[in-house]
């Protein structure tokens, strides 16, 4: 099926943390967008540099510059959209967009797409995120079972960029810590065997971080914690050294390898 491109405007933009942007884009055309879909991801449709009107063919000779953002919020009466967009850390076409937006800047959203965690059946969660990924744990907390044991991990390198996340108070079992550090590849890794280490039955891993540290902790749950593969959803959001782009092609490769 063919995605539901809409073009919509920015309603509003503040920076929110020293390194994220929250951007409310609004739209008419929101009418039939699922309201269940926090958590969800779309597409964000860009102009190109030096233009206003976004281009909303896909398959256009000249399409519009797309990235991928997690849904913050939907708006229960008018349907407008909350996304956060990572700023001041990656350059990038969508970063740099983030930080010179105004009202009334023209965007096209395509999707929703899928959420990736659909197992909402387990006993224990582990769930592994950063900024880029922040919105992801945000949408799931609101779905997870209330009496699972849910451990988030959230590494962030400055304090400041610690946001509130929707966590529903009635659910005490599920359990938010934020590691401020600029060296996840050893830290975070420490704190999933500490986890890893007291659970008494398998969790169910979501992790959505930088692809390099996402291949360390499969590595690292499955090797020494025997964490089954249908117990792992991982998505790398991102790649140090290469954009957007580049990393949807080595993620195509790899498919097809």
């Amino acid at each position: 099926m063919a995605r539901k491109v809409r073009r919509a405007t920015v309603l509003s933009t503040t920076r929110i943390s020293p390194h994220l942007q929250r951007i409310v884009v609004g739209s008419d055309e929101f009418a039939d967008f699922p309201q269940d879909a926090k958590g969800a991801y779309v597409k964000v449709l860009l102009p190109h540099s030096g233009e206003s009107k976004v281009e909303l063919d896909l398959q256009a000779k000249r399409p519009a510059l797309m990235r991928s953002y997690t849904i913050r919020n939907i708006h229960p009466v008018n349907g407008a959209i909350t996304l956060d967009f990572v700023v001041n850390q990656h350059k990038g076409v969508a970063s740099n967009w983030a930080q010179n937006a105004v009202v009334g800047d023209e965007v096209g959203i395509a999707g929703p797409g899928p959420k990736k965690l659909t197992d909402l059946t387990q006993t224990h969660y582990l769930m592994l995120a950063d900024l880029t990924s922040v919105n992801a744990i945000n949408g799931y907390l609101q779905v997870l079972p209330k009496d699972a044991i849910v451990d988030v991990i959230i590494h962030v390198a400055d304090k400041a960029d610690i946001i509130e996340l929707e966590q529903i108070k009635a659910n005490t079992q599920h359990s938010i810590k934020w590691l401020v550090t600029k060296k996840p590849e050893t830290e975070l890794l420490d704190q999933v065997i500490r986890f890893c280490a007291g659970y008494n039955t398998q969790p169910m891993v979501f992790m959505a971080l930088e692809a390099s540290l996402v291949k360390s902790v499969r590595r690292l749950i499955t090797n020494r914690f025997a964490v089954d593969h249908e117990h792992i959803v991982a998505s790398a959001y991102w790649k140090r050294g290469i954009d957007a782009d580049g990393l949807k092609v080595e993620k195509q490769q790899q498919s097809r390898a």
